[in-house]
């Protein structure tokens, strides 16, 4: 079970100086200043850098780099990107600001954390994963998105690696699966899960995992580091959709992984260059243009939000909301703990099910609503979806209906359209939808 990693006790002395801290939260208008930056990169639509001589372009391949340049950055796209490597520095800053400083006042001079930009989510999922596992490993896997299911699949029935499906909510069962196998190597899960909204405690799983020398690998799309900083609760890697919130106005597809400066540095980022699952640098521009207001986005997308759950939790033609600041959530508590707010997605069931649900959502796909019938979210824009027929019909349906992923569950992400507009149209779209 120990010395899986060689980069492994030093990740821990460095986790346990810099990394967890008792303050959960970047103050607000740090973030947002962090955000900003100091500026937007040029667009380096290139495909390969012209070296200065011979020596030079030995050294790069080597990743040596002039001081202040990430090593590879500026030798082949697929290595590395200058326009990338800024949208890397601020989401560094974004989800590790805390380590930055303590670094710096204990005059640490090796990095601690790394980071790779990815042309998708789920790119940023798969590669990380790849970078670590081997045959016999196992994984424990929370309620993840549809792909991410489908992809720790194609693992056990392609490579044998075992899955264990377990409810993350429920701190005790993940170490029941601990205490029973001793070949788990990760942790994979989603706080706020999709589609359900459940919440698990990032801070007791982490001590469960640093007990086996497992990795803690969070999925932090739907909390955005605005609301929830996972380094700081104890996750080893903290993985984003940028497609969703990064982005926020649904003009690109990224993905963006954090962790162990040295794991990143050398094993997976082997695997980074080989599988070339690099982003283009427009759709890196697109996301460092995007990202400098997410705070600001965020925050009026929550507000929004809590208001539209309160209503829907209050209308009689509702039967269930999860939203993890609506004070009947099981994990309130928890929320309100991890996150700065509740984030703006809202899942919810109809009274009658199925059937009314469709004609919901046959609603806002009319042009006349302001909302769109779409699969993605994090968007300024509203979307609104049936995940057992769109997002997670990949996961087999007993299963699905297990996690809570219902035939009748319905995901609302809110834009910036506001509150009192959207909850009119819900209304119209609800007495519609039931014959009102």
């Amino acid at each position: 079970m120990k010395n899986r990693f060689e980069w492994w006790q030093g990740w821990m002395e460095k986790k346990s100086k810099y990394a967890r801290t008792t303050e959960l939260q970047m103050n607000e208008g740090r973030f947002n200043a962090a955000a900003v930056g100091t500026g937007l990169p040029l667009i380096y639509q290139q495909s390969t850098f012209k070296f200065e001589n011979a020596a030079d372009g030995a050294n790069r391949f080597l990743g040596m780099s002039p001081s202040g340049e990430k090593p590879f950055a500026r030798v082949y796209t697929r290595l590395g990107n200058p326009t990338t490597e800024y949208l890397e520095k601020v989401m560094f800053k974004l989800e590790c600001d805390h380590i930055i400083q303590n670094a710096l006042k204990a005059d640490e001079s090796l990095p601690t954390i790394g980071v790779f930009a990815f042309s998708s989510g789920m790119a940023a999922i798969s590669t990380t994963i790849l970078g670590f596992i081997k045959p016999g490993d196992a994984l424990i896997v929370g309620n993840v998105y549809g792909s991410t299911d489908s992809f720790v699949r194609f693992l056990e029935n392609r490579f044998g690696i075992e899955v264990f499906f377990v409810d993350t909510t429920d701190t005790q069962k993940v170490k029941e699966c601990f205490d029973e196998h001793h070949n788990i190597v990760a942790v994979l899960l989603e706080t706020p899960a999709n589609p359900t909204l459940e919440i698990s405690d990032i801070q007791a799983i982490s001590e469960l995992t640093e007990a086996n020398e497992a990795l803690l690998m969070v999925d932090n799309t739907f909390a955005t580091p605005f609301l929830q900083q996972p380094f700081r609760m104890g996750a080893d890697i903290v993985v984003h959709s940028m497609t969703k919130y990064i982005n926020g106005h649904s003009t690109s597809i990224g993905g963006i992984a954090l962790g162990p400066y040295e794991y990143f540095s050398n094993e997976l980022f082997h695997v980074y260059k080989d599988l070339g699952p690099t982003p283009s640098p427009f759709d890196s521009w697109l996301n460092s243009t995007s990202i400098q207001d997410i705070g600001l986005r965020v925050k009026t997308q929550s507000e929004s939000a809590h208001k539209i759950a309160q209503f829907l939790h209050e209308n009689p033609l509702i039967d269930h909301v999860y939203y993890p600041f609506l004070k009947n959530h099981p994990q309130y508590e928890m929320a309100k703990k991890q996150m700065r707010m509740g984030g703006g997605v809202i899942s919810f069931e109809l009274k009658g099910g199925y059937e009314e649900g469709i004609k919901l959502m046959n609603f806002f796909a009319r042009v006349d609503t302001p909302m769109e019938l779409a699969v993605s979210l994090g968007s300024v824009i509203s979307y609104i979806e049936h995940p057992a027929s769109m997002t997670h019909s990949v996961v087999p349906e007993e299963e699905r209906v297990l996690r809570g992923i219902t035939n009748g569950l319905i995901r609302l992400s809110v834009g910036a359209e506001g509150s009192d507009v959207l909850i009119e149209a819900l209304d119209r779209g609800l007495k519609l939808a039931h014959g009102k």
